[in-house]
């Protein structure tokens, strides 16, 4: 009687079928399209409320702006300066409309967080926005010493977590 041969696969087809399952399933998953790819477009687009900017050590965080029945929006913010130097908020803007600080100019001392809207005394306001709701705006802060930062925040009601927030 002659052997039967080895129906076992050799090692070296072992190593091709599993480099050929790795290949076929980035394909599948869809990580590997290039800049294309929908992760890498995602990082681009606004990602819903509560935007971030930063500008030189200053950082804002949830910028989303609070726009009532008349149309008349201000921003909810946080802003921090993660510096070691002082740095002023002297202007901004909302959908290309100039907008009023309150207090005129905002000194933020470094280390130091201000919110804006929420439970404060500092706003960012435009009156006669009348944005569509759930729509993106451009928004732009210019500071003293950092420079000027922008992006696109939502406009939402004053309704659920944001009722209460009105212009000043």
């Amino acid at each position: 009687m002659r052997p039967s041969p080895n129906p076992r696969p050799t090692r070296r087809r072992h190593v091709a079928l599993a480099a050929a399952l790795s290949l076929v399933s980035l394909g599948l998953t869809g990580c590997y399209n290039g800049q294309d790819a929908t992760t890498n477009v995602q990082a681009t687009q606004p990602s819903g409320n509560g935007n971030v900017l930063k500008a030189g050590q200053i950082v804002v965080d949830n910028a989303t702006a609070v726009q009532d029945e008349a149309g008349n929006a201000t921003v909810l913010m946080r802003i921090t300066n993660q510096g070691n130097e002082a740095d002023t908020l002297i202007a901004a803007v909302l959908a290309d409309l100039p907008a009023t600080i309150t207090p005129d100019s905002i000194d933020i001392a470094p280390g130091q967080s201000i919110s804006f809207a929420w439970e404060s005394t500092n706003y960012v306001s435009v009156d006669g926005l009348n944005a569509p709701m759930s729509s993106y705006v451009q928004f732009g802060l210019q500071f003293l010493n950092a420079g000027i930062t922008s992006t696109n925040i939502m406009i939402v009601p004053p309704a659920g977590m944001y009722e209460g927030i009105t212009p000043n």
